[in-house]
């Protein structure tokens, strides 16, 4: 009898443990199954599989979830910028929206590759490949 679940392929989710350190590894760009070895080979393409524990991580997408997460994490931020700015500089209106844009964009671009190993882990750690 042949096995068909995906489970072979995938290597499956952790059996034991608590879930959390797995996905700090995954925030830290780490496989989140050894924790040793790298999840991404560029700004967002993950690895074909783990050069440490051999975890394929090709299969998992994430789609527009990291996406979605790092544009909120961004704003709640800039907000909390604006709202300090706002009150406490007589900037420009001009030069307030500029600074804002490029604060913002900077977070969502600084936050946007955690955010994927994030959503990544919580994928494998369901055992799934996408979301």
């Amino acid at each position: 009898m042949q096995n068909d679940s995906n489970e072979t392929e995938f290597g499956g989710p952790p059996q034991q443990g608590s879930i959390w350190p797995r996905l700090i590894r995954g925030m830290k760009l780490r496989c989140p199954r050894c924790g040793d070895g790298k999840l991404f080979r560029a700004y967002l393409k993950p690895v074909e599989q783990c050069s440490k524990c051999s975890q394929k991580w090709g299969d998992v997408r994430a789609d527009l979830a990291p996406a979605w997460a790092a544009m909120t994490l961004s704003a709640h931020i800039t907000v909390l910028i604006w709202h300090f700015f706002f009150w406490g500089t007589d900037l420009a209106d001009w030069q307030l929206i500029s600074y804002l844009c490029v604060i913002a964009t900077g977070i969502c671009l600084i936050s946007l590759p955690p955010m994927k190993g994030l959503f990544m882990a919580i994928i494998w750690a369901k055992g799934t490949t996408d979301s």
